[in-house]
């Protein structure tokens, strides 16, 4: 009597939990290297009113890490419903032989139910030659290029002391550092117009050229003036000139004597040393400027 109770119990439940049957796994390489990534197969037919899961990225492949996986879409037919994903995987083993299980859940009204595959096995190649009975070293001495690369974070480091270097000097000599700038412009201005106003001097004695030499003399010396005091001297008449430097007597002769070359064409012996007179007010001028900017330190 309780023999026949307890088929009767055992024939009820299986009626109730009918048996799953097991997902199919496999590697779709013949073998695998170290570091290189590998695909594994996981499929599973089940009852299309059944709910499974498949492992996702947080699930311990070992001795695989997961990269990636695949889905495909669910296919169904009379054989039932058919789900299944490839996992790209990668191992940093060294086992010639490297194994693999995974579980497909299966969703009932308590808990998910897992089902296991059954275990594969893949090879490791192993770039070793080992047939050889003594195993050694081999080399390679070949060179290998590589790119230079910049260090950020030093390049940084060294930029930022740069700025507060350079922020402390500025603050500790800043004014003597302009200061000093300034009077090197204004003395190689001064070398510039020198140099410029004397090659205007010797074409006045040129008959043929002398209008053109001291014409551009005087734009040169009123240019330079302008620069020096900022003042418009370019724009100025002789007399407004002369009214710059106290009405200078000789210096207002100076210039009667350049216009009437430059718009009578009238040389005469007193040219050139109109012109001195002219690059002798201009070189007192820079001079009083230099003057001006030393003082500025006291």
């Amino acid at each position: 009597m309780r023999n026949g109770l307890f088929l009767l119990i055992i024939f009820s439940l299986s009626l109730v939990s009918p048996v799953l049957a097991q997902p199919e796994g496999k590697f779709l390489s013949k073998e695998i290297k170290v570091g290189k990534p590998v695909q594994y197969a996981l499929s599973y037919r089940h009852d299309p009113r059944l709910d499974v899961f498949f492992p996702d990225s947080t699930y311990d492949f070992t001795p695989f890490q997961f990269l990636k996986r695949d889905y495909y879409s669910t296919r169904t037919n009379a054989s039932g419903s058919l789900d299944s994903v490839v996992y790209t995987l990668v191992s940093f083993e060294v086992d010639s032989m490297q194994y693999l299980k995974l579980p497909v859940y299966v969703m009932n009204q308590k808990d998910c139910t897992a089902l296991y595959s059954g275990l594969q096995s893949i090879p490791l190649r192993s770039l070793l030659n080992l047939k050889s009975k003594k195993a050694g070293l081999q080399s390679n001495t070949a060179l290998v290029l590589l790119d230079d690369q910049i260090n950020y974070p030093l390049y940084f480091i060294i930029l930022i002391f740069a700025g507060i270097l350079g922020g402390l000097i500025y603050w500790l000599f800043g004014a003597r550092i302009r200061r000093r700038w300034r009077q090197f412009q204004l003395w190689r201005r001064h070398l510039e117009f020198r140099g410029n106003f004397q090659r205007h001097l010797r074409g006045a004695t040129d008959s043929r050229q002398a209008v053109i030499n001291v014409e551009r003399a005087v734009v040169l010396w009123k240019r330079y003036l302008e620069r020096l005091e900022g003042k418009p001297y370019t724009t100025f008449t002789t007399k407004e000139t002369v009214e710059q430097f106290s009405h200078s007597r000789q210096l207002e002769q100076a210039l009667r004597e350049t216009d009437a070359v430059v718009y009578g064409g009238v040389t005469s012996p007193q040219t050139q040393e109109s012109l001195r007179i002219l690059r002798d007010l201009a070189v007192r001028t820079y001079i009083k400027q230099r003057e001006v900017i030393l003082e500025k330190k006291s």
